[in-house]
């Protein structure tokens, strides 16, 4: 939690967008994204346009010494059934020195109190072991295995689901119900 306590963490603004662009487009970043890529800024902007005011939806920036090096998010957040899907996006240049675990962290915790949820998802790509160890020690659980679910570098591909339940969350060592924005 140290890098936590130094950084800065606010909801995404159109002036992030040039940022998330980037690291969309960038090979170690979209290696593991089943999106179509290059992405270009007008698809960004009408993205944004699109998502600014959905209520089912949270976007973040994380902030260390004034540059962005992550973003995260929960979008599909379901308050009937207490869900939440998660994703993240790290820096390129700041990947293996904990902005993904930290953010991670301030995430969860921030969904557990702020929405009430019970449950955040996520999908990762099988083949993406970084990601598949970080969430496993953060408690998440591989909940399922989707086979040959998505077509990407000219074969098909399989996707992972973890899932973190809030009375899962509550044990971990990070969990807090202290977390706030910055302005």
């Amino acid at each position: 939690m140290k890098r936590l306590e130094i950084m800065k963490v606010k909801k995404l603004s159109r002036t992030h967008l040039e940022n998330r662009l980037a690291w969309l487009n960038h090979p170690d970043v979209y290696q593991y994204m089943n999106m179509q890529y290059p992405l270009t800024f007008e698809e960004m902007e009408s993205w944004y346009d699109r998502i600014k005011g959905n209520q089912l939806r949270i976007d973040l920036v994380f902030e260390e010494e004034n540059e962005v090096v992550a973003m995260t998010g929960l979008t599909n957040i379901d308050f009937a059934d207490g869900l939440a899907e998660y994703y993240i996006l790290v820096n390129p240049e700041k990947q293996g020195q904990g902005f993904g675990k930290a953010s991670t962290q301030f995430t969860t915790n921030y969904a557990f109190n702020k929405f009430n949820l019970n449950k955040i998802y996520l999908y990762t790509n099988s083949y993406n072991t970084r990601a598949n160890k970080l969430y496993l020690k953060l408690g998440f659980q591989q909940e399922g295995l989707l086979r040959k679910h998505k077509f990407k570098n000219g074969g098909f591909i399989d996707r992972c689901i973890f899932g973190l339940l809030k009375d899962d969350w509550k044990q971990q060592s990070y969990s807090s119900d202290i977390v706030s924005l910055t302005s």
